[in-house]
């Protein structure tokens, strides 16, 4: 397996990739960026399987020969009309009696929210924690070391529909490359733009592509609903570049049904729809909250291009898979296991 992978994003009219490598400390380095117009997409879907895996293929050739590097696996960003989030939950039984939550009763209880029946025509994309409870004590961020009698999670788990993901897979293996994971791109975009501060007061990431526009909604700092609404930037603009109110009306319907939008406090708009003309006007007419123009955060020692703004999928992308790699390397001591067994072994037989 070839270390160099690269990370994509196909849900808009041009295809935009980045290549990448990892390091020892578990930080990605940043090779190259491309981007190339795109044909066998429309929607978010694989509308043309040849004509995908073409397009595939000629972003990877340019993103080859302009890092020098071969890269094999490929990570995509999945942006379908079927995205939707299942929430879960599950109770743990700590103890008796009570003691202090340990690490393994967090990935434990975890495991037992997050295991929910999905349709067979549906695939888990992530499995978002969102929040913790402790018997009556609720909206606990992290419960380590924290004392109780039963652990309780509610988890937010995003689903697609397994034709998206499988298609994409095979247009990616049709293009010669290893289909390494795949992960909403709304999610990805929003390591790119969203500060702390934006995903603890409740605001709204609404990326706007010339058909798709992506909806994610945070609340506590925790990703709460989203939804990719089949209409864009081309479905609303007029010629005369005014907005069709008909269609603006249908977007403004759209944002209202994603769960949690009742707490909004904020939008944040980036895509095409920064582009639109009066979009950002129009938005906050409808809105008692500010609509602002977001921005592709600038990591240290990175040179992007001057339209980064396309990139911020990909980029984003990046930041996800470095965010998932650090918390599997995430492991305690031998001696704190030693003692978690222990305890355990009470819980159990006394």
């Amino acid at each position: 397996m070839s270390k160099y992978f690269a990370a994509i994003n196909t849900g808009n009219t041009r295809i935009y990739a980045a290549g990448a490598s990892w390091d020892r400390s578990g930080d990605y380095c940043l090779h190259g960026m491309v981007n190339i117009p795109s044909t066998g997409f429309r929607k978010g879907s694989v509308t043309d399987a040849s004509a995908a895996a073409d397009s595939l293929s000629r972003a990877m050739d340019k993103l080859r020969e302009k890092t020098g590097r071969k890269i094999h696996d490929v990570y995509a960003g999945i942006s379908s009309t079927s995205v939707g989030v299942v929430r879960s939950s599950g109770v743990l039984l700590l103890s008796r009696h009570g003691r202090e939550v340990q690490e393994r009763d967090i990935k434990r209880c975890v495991s037992i929210g997050s295991t929910i029946k999905v349709p067979l025509d549906r695939e888990p994309l992530h499995r978002i924690v969102d929040g913790f409870s402790i018997d009556d004590e609720r909206e606990i961020d992290n419960p380590l070391n924290l004392e109780g009698v039963k652990l309780a999670v509610k988890v937010n788990i995003v689903t697609v529909s397994s034709s998206s993901l499988n298609n994409m897979s095979k247009c990616i293996a049709q293009a010669g490359y290893l289909p390494a994971g795949f992960a909403f791109s709304g999610l990805a975009s929003s390591y790119r733009v969203l500060t702390e501060n934006d995903r603890r007061i409740s605001a709204a990431l609404v990326d706007m592509s010339e058909d798709l526009t992506e909806v994610m909604v945070y609340r506590r700092g925790v990703l709460a609903g989203c939804r990719v609404l089949p209409l864009g930037t081309s479905d609303i603009r007029k010629e005369a570049g005014e907005a069709d109110q008909a269609e603006l009306d249908k977007l403004v319907a759209g944002l209202i049904s994603v769960p949690g939008w009742d707490r909004v406090s904020k939008i944040i708009l980036v895509g095409e729809g920064i582009l639109a003309e009066n979009m950002i006007e129009s938005l906050e007419k409808v809105f008692a909250f500010p609509v602002i123009a977001g921005t592709c955060m600038v990591r240290p020692f990175e040179e992007l291009p001057p339209d980064r703004g396309g990139y911020i999928s990909s980029l984003g992308l990046l930041d996800y898979l470095r965010e998932q790699r650090r918390k599997k390397r995430r492991t305690g001591s031998l001696l704190k296991t030693a003692v978690d067994r222990g305890v355990s072994f009470l819980d159990r037989y006394f």
